[in-house]
């Protein structure tokens, strides 16, 4: 029996109808800040800062600053809500590093640390690194275009080391921007990965965690297994989700592990 070159017409209209519903019902595929909730989560975020009355700058890690797109925000936000910020942006690309120190150079609180975050320190190879693209990643991938000859070694750190060098026992909000490294960043916490040390994490999923072998169940047990609450990044909201296989679909989105109640100010 030989079968089908490819499936009826009806059938492709139909599987194409359904995947752009279901894009849109889970917001996946939009990397718009103000239209996929990721600003709408750090004003959320300063307002729960702020009506705790911590009394000290609003601390974030932005791990994988590229050209510092996401750090840019965070200070906006903090001087929209009144507040100060402290950001510590991890990025190794010699290209974004320079665009970054051009960019922050004059602004307070900003830590410019140009190293990948990873579990071990040392160091590796940053695929597409060397122009600073935004799809660089210690993963091999399909879209770095450059091959080897744009490839190139960059320094690793764990968090949980430069935490306690710098003397930072609470951060606000982790963001990971990482390419399929995910999972060693965050075990590059060690005992920092729980809520009252780190509060919120916002992380990608999609098809570098495909090219990286990680799932999102991977993930998922990872951080409930430290306590936190896992939720799904949408407009203007939260949405709580509790792990299942059909989630497993490798299209960019963000989730959000949250700690399971309000913590105390530090």
């Amino acid at each position: 029996m030989k079968p089908r070159e490819r499936s009826p017409l009806w059938r492709r209209a139909v599987r194409l109808a359904a995947r752009q519903l279901f894009r849109l019902a889970e917001n996946n595929d939009d990397p718009r800040m103000e239209r996929n909730g990721e600003a709408w989560l750090l004003r959320a975020l300063l307002a729960a800062h702020r009506a705790a009355g911590a009394g000290r700058p609003f601390v974030a890690i932005d791990g994988g600053a590229n050209r510092g797109d996401y750090s840019r925000a965070i200070f906006a936000a903090a001087r929209a809500a009144g507040l100060a910020a402290e950001v510590h942006a991890f990025e190794p690309a010699p290209a974004c590093v320079a665009a970054l120190r051009s960019a922050f150079g004059a602004e307070k609180g900003f830590h410019l640390v140009p190293h990948a975050l990873s579990d071990r320190a040392g160091e590796a190879t940053l695929h597409d690194g060397r122009e600073g693209s935004s799809q660089a990643s210690l993963v091999p991938r399909a879209e770095h275009a450059g091959g080897s000859a744009a490839a190139i070694t960059v320094p690793l750190a764990r968090l949980d080391d430069y935490l306690g060098a710098q003397g930072i026992t609470r951060v606000d909000l982790l963001k990971l921007d990482v390419e399929g490294h995910e999972l060693a960043a965050l075990r590059g916490l060690g005992d920092r990965l729980r809520p009252g040390e780190v509060d919120a994490i916002q992380f990608e999923y999609g098809g570098a965690a495909l090219d990286a072998g990680t799932t999102l169940r991977d993930l998922y047990r990872l951080l409930e297994a430290r306590g936190y609450v896992l939720a799904k990044l949408f407009p203007r909201a939260l949405e709580r989700r509790s792990y299942r296989p059909w989630m497993e679909h490798y299209a960019y989105a963000n989730y959000v592990a949250l700690a399971p109640r309000p913590r105390p100010a530090a």
